[in-house]
């Protein structure tokens, strides 16, 4: 699966990042997603607004104009821009809406996490993070005792059973759905197959 540009105006670009890909380049022989932007827009220096790790699929957003990335730093450092990831995780929520106020790494992080669907062995569920630590919904759900399916650092499982079938997990099952910006821009990423296959599967 390839990038795909959801948004372009003159101040921002939303591209719907593919699992695998890093967002900004490191010594690794992963694709790189700020890379790839910048090849579509060869005439223009483009800004890495922020990032989410490789494994996840999703929204991110850059900035087209060293103002626009400076205003948007501004919006991440006050909690202004609005996030909603999709993610599914182990077990069976019992409350269709909780939050998780712990901190990481000594910092405060908070996630509102709403449950979409419950299976007997794994759910769907959106969460929105009020912060931006870096793993905070693969670190919250866990302390939870509900790792992300595929999460193996955190302890999620690979496979599921459901209804006497297996399902294998590939990767962490974590969609950057949604980005909210003050200025009114809403950007959003469909799921891509292997997120959709899971959910069909499990649900089914």
């Amino acid at each position: 699966m390839d990038p795909q540009i959801l948004v372009s105006t003159p101040e921002w670009v939303g591209v719907n990042k593919p699992s695998g890909w890093l967002t900004i380049p490191a010594r690794s022989e992963s694709p790189c997603l700020s890379e790839w932007v910048s090849a579509q827009f060869p005439s223009e220096k483009i800004f890495v607004v922020h990032r989410i790790d490789r494994e996840t699929s999703g929204v991110v957003l850059f900035a087209r104009t060293a103002e626009a990335h400076k205003k948007a730093g501004g919006w991440f450092e006050k909690h202004q821009i609005k996030k909603t990831y999709d993610c599914l995780a182990q077990g069976r929520l019992r409350l269709p809406t909780f939050r998780v106020d712990l901190p990481i790494e000594g910092k405060k992080a908070v996630s509102q996490v709403d449950l979409v669907k419950n299976s007997e062995t794994a759910f769907l569920a959106q969460v929105r993070i009020v912060t931006g630590r870096r793993h905070q919904i693969r670190i919250h759900l866990s302390q939870q005792g509900h790792p992300l399916l595929g999460d193996v650092e955190y302890k999620g499982p690979q496979k599921i059973e459901v209804a006497g079938k297996s399902v294998k997990i590939n990767r962490v099952a974590l969609h950057a759905r949604r980005l909210e910006l003050p200025d009114g821009l809403v950007i959003e990423a469909p799921w891509p197959e292997d997120f959709q296959s899971w959910v069909e599967r499990i649900f089914e």
